[in-house]
C-alpha cells in the first residue's frame, strides 16, 4: 500500500463522510497521512472509522498496523482518548465509556 492509496481511498470516502473535513501528508522520520475529522456523534464517527477503515477488506490489514486513532474531548488534547494504536501493547481507552 502506497500514500497514493490510502490518498485515494479518502477521496472515495470524503463524498460519504460529511464529518470528514480534512486530510494532509507529510514526513516525520517517515510518511504519513492524518485525517481530521470533526463530529457532533462521536460513536457512530467511531464506529465509521472502524468499519470503514480499521476493518476495510480493501486496506484494513495494512492499516491496522500502521494507523493511531485519538479523538480530543472538549478539553482539546487535556482529555483525549486513544482508541486504536498500531502496537497492540498499548492500553486503549474505549468510547462508550465517556459521555456524548
Amino acid at each position: 500500500m502506497t500514500e497514493k492509496d490510502i490518498i485515494d481511498y479518502l477521496d472515495r470516502l470524503k463524498d460519504a463522510w460529511p464529518e470528514l473535513i480534512s486530510f494532509e501528508t507529510g514526513n516525520d522520520d517517515g510518511q504519513y497521512v492524518n485525517l481530521t475529522i470533526e463530529t457532533a456523534n462521536r460513536t457512530t464517527t467511531w464506529n465509521r472509522v472502524r468499519s470503514q477503515l480499521i476493518e476495510s477488506k480493501l486496506l484494513g490489514a495494512e492499516l491496522r498496523d500502521a494507523m493511531i486513532v485519538t479523538m480530543t474531548g472538549a478539553a482539546g488534547w487535556d482529555d483525549y482518548l486513544l482508541l486504536h494504536h498500531y502496537d497492540r501493547t498499548e492500553p486503549l481507552d474505549e468510547l462508550e465509556k465517556t459521555k456524548e
